[in-house]
């Protein structure tokens, strides 16, 4: 009866009903009907793919993670994220399996630049130094001064530049700041003279300390130090152009001087060269007319000796003195030259002639 003043819809099965009308009186609701359960075989099989397939995802990311690199410009020190420590080997460029947990710290492998300059200049630089180098010189003068110099890592020093002075770039900073306190450090024992004269000395002594302290203590070293410029007061600037142009006419004067003794001495030596030539020439010139006359002398006395020998001989064949002159006389006369002979004789010889 009950069932029959229900209005229950079509679409309400007979097992609803029932189930309605029970608890309307009372009673408990039906236990469900029971329902075929999962094949646990196909649960197994499901579980195993999900498991490979989770392995294979970690075995990948293990893999690419796992791998470091390390570019041409680098040096590489592996760090562990979970030691917290670093391998004592340093990496040069490659690419290495270093585990997923852990990673490269990289160090600058090329010469890297420090420079102290007019900004516009550090534009190409990873850590630029100061607009210029600010110090004082041995005599209390302010000096700016622009320079320039690159440094190395050494490779198989890495690890203490990391442990001692930390990663890049704060050991670069510190770089730059050593640099400075050396270099104005440095400036101080040279005048302001020196700066201006001696430029090339205060460099070279600049780089060597710097060179020295680097490799010492900063485990790197220093190349291509240069030192461009040294800015001085502008009053004592053109104090020092003038003394400078001064010294240099100084110079120039003693140097004309210098020139006019040595061709002075030039021309002594010459003159004194030429005198001793002209006295040698003059002794052996001398000398040459000596032994002539000599030889003339000689061949002279020889002769008369000769010649008087032979008139002994002729006045002894002859009968007196008067035919030996007359016999001279004509001899003379035999042996002058005609042109130059000139007869003189008595009219009273030229009548005894004419008359015999």
């Amino acid at each position: 009866d009950i069932a029959d003043s229900l209005t229950v819809p079509g679409s309400i099965s007979a097992e609803g009903l029932c189930s309605a009308a029970a608890m309307r009186l009372g009673g408990q609701e039906p236990a469900p009907a029971a329902r075929p359960g999962p094949d646990a075989s196909d649960f197994m099989s499901n579980n195993r793919l999900g498991a490979a397939i989770s392995f294979g995802l970690a075995l990948a990311i293990v893999l690419i993670y796992g791998f470091g690199n390390v570019e041409v410009t680098e040096y590489g020190l592996n760090y562990s994220l979970v030691t917290r420590k670093v391998d004592h080997n340093t990496y040069p460029a490659g690419r290495y399996w270093i585990g997923p947990l852990n990673h490269f710290l990289k160090f600058p492998s090329i010469l890297t630049t420090i420079q102290f300059s007019d900004l516009s200049m550090q534009t190409d630089l990873v850590e630029g130094g100061d607009a210029t180098l600010k110090s004082r010189t041995k005599d209390g003068l302010d000096v700016s001064i622009e320079l320039s110099f690159q440094y190395q890592i050494i490779a198989d020093k890495v690890h203490e530049l990391y442990t001692n002075l930390g990663p890049y770039p704060d050991f670069h900073k510190l770089f730059v700041r050593f640099a400075i306190d050396r270099l104005t450090e440095a400036a101080t024992a040279y005048s302001a003279t020196e700066f201006f004269t001696s430029r090339t000395i205060i460099g070279k002594s600049m780089e060597k300390e710097l060179k020295k302290d680097f490799n010492d203590r900063l485990f790197s070293n220093v190349y291509s130090f240069q030192l461009r410029t040294v800015s001085l007061p502008n009053e004592f600037e053109s104090a020092i152009q003038e003394t400078e142009v001064m010294r240099q006419d100084l110079q120039v004067a003693e140097a004309e001087q210098n020139a006019t003794r040595v061709s002075l001495e030039t021309q002594l030596i010459q003159a004194q060269k030429r005198t001793m030539v002209k006295a040698n020439k003059g002794q052996a010139e001398a000398a040459a007319v000596l032994l002539a006359n000599t030889a003339d002398i000689e061949q002279y006395v020889a002769m008369q000796h000769k010649s008087a020998d032979s008139y002994g001989n002729i006045l002894q064949e002859l009968s007196s003195e008067g035919s030996m002159l007359e016999y001279m006389q004509a001899r003379i006369l035999r042996d002058h030259p005609a042109d130059k002979t000139v007869v003189g004789m008595s009219m009273r010889t030229l009548t005894t002639n004419v008359g015999g």
